[in-house]
């Protein structure tokens, strides 16, 4: 993996650490755009989480961090041709960051996200997303560089995968950052990109 050498923040530098990290997030559902789901780290400290509480529909999800602090708002863009969610700072839906949307006119597919303000996509997400395996790049400079790789758990992985495939809906997702590169946004993204290709199987 292609390792930035500063950090990249788009929620918040604070969750920009120096080293790389592994994170687990663990769905209820069928995918991980449903109502709940958690974000631990290898040693199983809850890092982020999505409480059915804390949004009443299905266009809106309100990401939390380990202290229950909103962080991060997800909603469904309503006038778009393809699939798009909007990307909030906080809770409140105010501050807007960023749009997530898939990538038109492509022989693969892939997401790209924009920031607020700008006119190209400063990240673009591509791989197998019903497969839910695929990377994440930074676009900087006309380079793309690997921030982060998100892979499912297998069932056969081990004993307790496997239980949990066969006796629950739960699945878990593990996401794998580069140093510097923001664990919010990154777990929001992976959120938001399961919802895009969900919708598009509905």
């Amino acid at each position: 993996m292609v390792q930035p050498t500063v950090p990249l923040a788009v929620i918040d530098p604070v969750f920009c650490q120096q080293g790389p990290v592994v994170l687990k997030a663990q769905e209820n559902l069928a995918s991980l755009s449903g109502d709940s789901f958690t974000v631990t780290g290898e040693d199983g400290r809850l890092w982020f989480k999505v409480d059915a509480k804390m949004f009443s529909m299905r266009e809106k999800k309100v990401i939390l961090d380990n202290s229950g602090r909103p962080v991060a708002g997800l909603q469904k863009k309503l006038i778009s041709l393809k699939p798009a969610l909007q990307l909030f700072h906080g809770g409140d839906f105010a501050q807007p960051v960023a749009t997530i949307k898939q990538k038109m006119l492509t022989l693969k597919p892939s997401v790209v996200v924009t920031l607020e303000g700008q006119d190209e996509p400063a990240y673009k997400a591509k791989g197998n997303f019903l497969a839910k395996k695929f990377e994440v790049y930074a676009l900087a400079g006309g380079q793309e560089r690997e921030i982060a790789k998100i892979h499912k758990e297998s069932r056969f992985s081990s004993a307790t995968a496997f239980a949990k495939a066969m006796m629950t809906d739960k699945q878990a997702y593990f996401i794998e950052l580069a140093p510097g590169a923001d664990a919010a946004f990154l777990a929001v993204l992976c959120v938001a990109i399961d919802e895009i290709f969900q919708e598009k199987k509905e």
